[in-house]
């Protein structure tokens, strides 16, 4: 996508974010009058004006009636993920129980098994799945959207409630009474679309991380895949290793 088909507000607001995740503006300090900006991007002030309404609605910034407005004194809500070998502490991480990350579901039902999916679960192509969308939210705000896809023989046991308080490892174990061995992970780039745009509250073309999770059983069996949708501003991914 090129950048020209994106707004021009939001071009500013994703610039003036990335000064403040930079440093270039610290937490409580000013950012350049409405008139500089215009100035330094050479835009109109109408589109000055949308781009702070934006920033302060996503509270990185605080409007301050002709003054200039300041940069949020933010806690530090960004979800840090480790890349590590155990999977368990991947989970507890990526759901971020620590910092008061709930989950909604969006919907749930039984449907003919996505080829892609039936290949990764090695299943009869009659055989249904059933499909888990839920939204995790961050102070009433979306930051992470999953698809759950497993047997529908083992998902239509789950209440709504199970399916919003445990991880997927939990509910395996505690409800399904099967234990996970490992999990597969593979992590690309990727951008929002208007349905995932509209589901995580972001703009057309927002950047964000997907993660595509297998769980296996003991056995080696491939028991459920989960598609994540992760905002980038949102989530960080870490790697340490010895040298």
């Amino acid at each position: 996508m090129q950048i020209q088909s994106i707004p021009l507000f939001v071009q500013v607001a994703e610039t003036i974010k990335t000064r403040i995740f930079n440093h270039e503006y610290g937490p409580g300090d000013p950012i350049p009058s409405a008139k500089e900006l215009e100035n330094e991007f050479k835009v109109s002030n109408i589109t000055i004006r949308r781009a702070m309404d934006l920033l302060s609605r996503e509270d990185y910034i605080v409007p301050r009636r002709g003054m200039r407005a300041l940069v949020a004194e933010r806690i530090n809500d960004v979800v840090e993920i480790e890349i590590t070998g155990d999977f368990r502490a991947w989970v507890d991480m990526a759901i971020g129980r620590k910092l008061g990350i709930v989950a909604e579901i969006i919907d749930r039902q039984v449907i003919a098994c996505p080829k892609p999916i039936r290949e990764i679960l090695a299943l009869d192509p009659a055989e249904k799945v059933e499909r888990i969308r839920r939204v995790r939210k961050l102070k009433e705000n979306p930051i992470s959207y999953y698809i759950n896809y497993g047997p529908s023989r083992l998902f239509t046991k789950l209440s709504n409630r199970e399916i919003e308080s445990k991880t997927f490892i939990e509910i395996y174990q505690e409800v399904c009474k099967l234990n996970l061995k490992s999990m597969e992970q593979r992590v690309r780039a990727a951008s929002a679309d208007m349905d995932l745009a509209g589901i995580l509250q972001v703009n057309f073309g927002f950047p964000l991380f997907f993660v595509q999770n297998v769980y296996y059983s003991e056995k080696g069996i491939p028991m459920a895949v989960t598609y994540m949708y992760y905002r980038s501003d949102r989530y960080v991914y870490t790697v340490k290793r010895n040298l």
